[in-house]
């Protein structure tokens, strides 16, 4: 029975590895540009929502995400300005056998009836000699033009630093939408 469901759902979920594609885009345009720096952005259309009320949801949700540990992340609001700013690294999940962690700035811009949010200076950690010493790379130097615009020779598969990255974004993305709907 349990290898039944096993299939159904590697069944179900089969069309969305092969093809690729998130909520915010194709895994193609991995890598969105904005003043030469790679920058995820999005615009979010909230009616009825106001400015404070998104300011109050979105800020809250990230204090209690970002907030805990500030050797790993930090946030800092702004009432007046209704803006959220959050740096943060993660380990990014490239394989099973090299550490790889993700630093980025996120900036949320609350307004009456929308937010917009940026995800920019992404810079990657990585150690591709496995001597635990991790270099620091910003993601221009890797994930540019869907990995063609690598000039790190020690990585070997840009492509992958490229996907992980658009996938870890939209589900950052989408959290920051669902701490907004709790306006």
């Amino acid at each position: 029975m349990k290898k039944e469901i096993a299939y159904i759902i590697v069944m179900i979920l089969f069309p969305v590895f092969c093809f690729g594609q998130g909520n915010k885009g194709k895994v193609d345009d991995c890598a969105p540009v904005k003043d030469g720096k790679v920058c995820y952005t999005d615009d979010i259309v909230m009616q009825g929502a106001s400015q404070e009320a998104l300011y109050e949801a979105i800020s809250s949700w990230a204090k209690t995400e970002y907030g805990r540990d500030v050797f790993v992340s930090n946030v800092s609001c702004n009432r007046g300005r209704k803006t959220i700013l959050i740096s943060s690294k993660i380990e990014l999940l490239l394989n099973e056998t090299d550490k790889t962690y993700l630093k980025y700035k996120m900036y949320i811009s609350c307004y009456d009836n929308n937010y917009k949010v940026e995800v920019t200076n992404l810079t990657y950690q990585y150690d591709p000699d496995k001597a635990d010493r991790l270099r620091v790379y910003p993601a221009e130097s890797v994930i540019l033009n869907g990995g063609k615009g690598n000039i790190i020779p020690s990585i070997k598969n840009p492509e992958l630093f490229c996907n992980a990255t658009f996938f870890f974004v939209e589900g950052l993305l989408d959290d920051v939408y669902l701490a907004a709907k709790k306006y």
